[in-house]
């Protein structure tokens, strides 16, 4: 098996203003992975400006880790958001703003258009909660609400959680259906330096009980939610997860930050 797979635009959807969801299929008999869950990581290659196809051969031909060269197809990390058919179709929700390169390849993106896939090793997801969690604590920007949407998704009958998500506009917020028993709470705000999320947090009250707090947004103010609950909710390393999906002031690939 290759290292970077083929997959296929099949369609593109509009699913608020700033979010695009694109299926993706399979080229070729290479599956994705049907055991993953919550925020599973997906790394994807891009097609070269001017480009329509991404150049998979390109890091087939090389090894994994290598250094990256001037001619390298842009590639990004991203979050699936639903896998079907076994694994041959999968879909990404994609976050419009100016300037990015998958940004830009999500909204012009048609059927037929290929992508990379890279396929390398077991599924991966930050998403852990203890099993003994009486309640969940949800954070994330319109970057990480793919992935709290995978969550909320499939949530036990009745489990307890709270999301608190900060989108762009008012028209961005989503309908998750779940099982769970969630409150969510909606944030309008452009997020990065000036995100809401870590007051909004500091504003909440502690559940009773053990509970567990996934965190992926910007990545400064996801630290500031960690240290949040770390020194103020008193949770251990094992009953919080924050990731960095993005820092502001950066632009092009950033290796995820994650505690």
């Amino acid at each position: 098996m290759a290292f970077c797979e083929p997959a296929a635009v099949v369609r593109t959807t509009r699913l608020t203003p700033s979010a695009i969801r694109v299926r993706l299929r399979a080229v070729g008999d290479w599956r994705w992975h049907t055991d993953g869950g919550g925020d599973e990581r997906i790394d994807l290659a891009f097609p070269r400006p001017g480009e329509q196809d991404a150049d998979v051969a390109f890091f087939n031909d090389r090894e994994y880790g290598h250094t990256p060269t001037d001619d390298e197809p842009p590639w990004r990390h991203y979050t699936v958001r639903a896998v079907h058919e076994d694994g041959q179709e999968l879909d990404i929700d994609f976050v419009v703003h100016e300037g990015g390169v998958a940004s830009g390849w999500a909204e012009n993106a048609e059927a037929g258009d290929i992508v990379g896939v890279f396929h390398g090793g077991p599924s991966r997801s930050y998403y852990a909660p203890p099993a003994d969690s009486q309640w969940q604590l949800l954070v994330a920007d319109a970057t990480g609400l793919p992935g709290l949407a995978r969550i909320v998704e499939e949530l036990p009958a009745g489990a307890r959680a709270r999301a608190i998500v900060e989108v762009p506009g008012e028209q961005d917020r989503q309908e998750i259906p779940t099982r769970g028993n969630v409150e969510w709470t909606w944030i309008i705000g452009s997020g990065g330096r000036t995100s809401a999320l870590p007051a909004t947090v500091a504003e909440s009250d502690v559940p009773d009980g053990p509970g567990y707090a996934w965190i992926a947004c910007e990545a400064a103010a996801a630290r500031r939610v960690r240290s949040h609950v770390r020194t103020a909710w008193g949770l251990g390393r094992d009953r919080h997860r924050a990731v960095g999906y993005w820092t502001a002031g950066a632009s092009g690939h950033v290796e995820q930050d994650r505690d």
